[in-house]
C-alpha cells in the first residue's frame, strides 16, 4: 500500500525519553509500514542511525539492552542528575541525598571549567558499542543526522561521512559531552536547534513524514529555587517553543507518554518500549488513510496521452 509513498520518519531528541523511538519503530515494523528515508537528532540520531545500519528492531533493542548494561555506559551515564525512584530507608535518603549533591557539585563545577564533564575518550566508547565503523551514505535506508555548528550558529545536515562521528556531534549535551570537530566545524547536540528534524526529509523528497516527538512540553521537574535551574526552564520553554514550529510541515505526530521518565534515567528502557509502542499503534489507522490519500492523489496526477485525443 505505502509503495506509492515515500515515508520518512523523524526521531527527536529528549535523552532516556528517547529510548521511545525504539517502540515506535517496532510497531511500524509490525505493522509492516516501510520506511524510506530516516532522520534524527541526539538519541534520534542514535536510534535512527542504529535501524538504517539494521533494518530489524529486534536486534537493534537486543544492541541497545546490552549497551544499558554495558561498563562504557555505567561508567558515563550522568544518574545523580534525577532523584532516586526507589523508596529509600530514612538514613540511607539522608546518604543519598548528601552523595547526590556532592556529585551535583562536582558535575557543576566541571561544566564552569572544563569544556566537557565526559571524556571524548569515554564518550567514544560509549558510541562504538552501539554503532560499527561505517559511512553514513552506506545504511540500508536513506539517513539524515542533525547537529548545531557552535561557531556558525546554524543546523548542519549530515548525510555522508564517518557515521560514528555524525551520531556523536548530535549527541554531543553541550557542557556534559565534547563538542565533535567535523570539517572544520565545532558540532554539538543537534536538538538544541532541530529538537525533531522534519525538514531534512522533506529536503530528501519525502511523501509523508512522521515525526516522533518525546519531548513535548518544558520539564517540569527542574529545580526553580537555584539560578541555574531558571536558566535552565527557561532555555527549555524557548527550545519547546522553536520545536512546535518546526512540527508544523509534519504529516503525523507521534508523542509517546514519557512525562513521568526524567531524561537522564536510561534504566526505563522497557517502560520507553511500551509507550512508543502504544503510541504509534492508535495513530496506525490514521496513518493509513493518509498513506491511501498520498496514492490517490498521486494517481490521479499521472498524465494519461491517450486522453489528450
Amino acid at each position: 500500500m505505502s509503495e506509492w509513498t515515500r515515508i520518512g520518519l523523524a526521531l527527536g531528541g529528549g535523552g532516556a525519553r528517547g529510548l521511545a523511538h525504539l517502540g515506535v519503530l517496532w510497531a511500524l515494523e509490525k505493522e509492516k509500514i516501510p520506511l524510506r528515508m530516516l532522520s534524527g537528532t541526539s538519541i534520534g540520531a542514535l536510534i535512527a542511525a542504529s535501524y538504517a545500519m539494521t533494518p530489524r528492531i529486534d536486534k537493534v533493542i537486543e544492541r541497545f539492552r546490552q549497551y544499558l548494561e554495558s561498563k562504557p555506559f555505567l561508567k558515563t551515564n550522568p544518574e545523580f542528575l534525577y532523584d532516586h525512584p526507589e523508596p529509600l530507608s530514612k538514613f540511607q535518603g539522608i546518604f543519598h541525598r548528601f552523595a547526590t549533591l556532592i556529585k551535583k557539585g562536582i558535575f557543576y563545577t566541571q561544566s564552569l571549567t572544563k569544556r566537557a564533564a565526559i571524556s571524548e575518550e569515554s564518550f567514544s566508547q560509549n558510541i562504538n558499542f552501539l554503532l560499527d565503523d561505517d559511512r553514513i551514505e552506506n545504511a540500508q535506508i536513506p539517513l539524515a543526522i542533525v547537529a548545531l555548528d557552535l561557531n556558525a550558529g546554524e543546523e548542519v545536515v549530515l548525510r555522508c561521512g564517518s557515521l560514528r562521528k555524525a551520531v556523536s556531534a548530535s549527541c554531543a549535551i553541550p557542557g556534559i559531552l565534547p563538542p565533535v570537530k567535523i570539517d572544520d566545524r565545532e558540532l554539538v547536540d543537534g536538538g538544541w536547534i532541530n529538537r525533531v528534524p522534519v525538514s531534512p526529509l522533506k529536503a530528501m523528497g519525502a511523501d509523508l513524514i512522521i515525526a516522533v516527538d518525546v519531548a513535548d512540553s518544558a520539564d517540569e521537574g527542574e529545580d526553580l529555587m537555584t539560578g541555574l535551574g531558571i536558566v535552565m526552564r527557561t532555555n527549555e520553554i524557548c527550545r519547546c517553543a522553536l520545536s512546535r514550529l518546526q512540527l508544523k510541515d509534519a504529516d503525523l505526530i507521534i508523542r509517546p507518554d514519557v512525562s513521568r521518565v526524567h531524561w537522564a534515567d536510561f534504566r526505563r528502557l522497557d517502560d520507553c518500549l511500551e509507550a512508543g509502542h502504544k503510541a504509534m499503534i492508535e495513530k496506525i489507522p490514521e496513518l493509513r488513510r493518509m498513506i491511501r490519500k498520498k496514492k490517490f492523489r498521486k494517481i490521479i496526477s499521472i498524465p494519461f496521452p491517450f486522453l489528450k485525443s
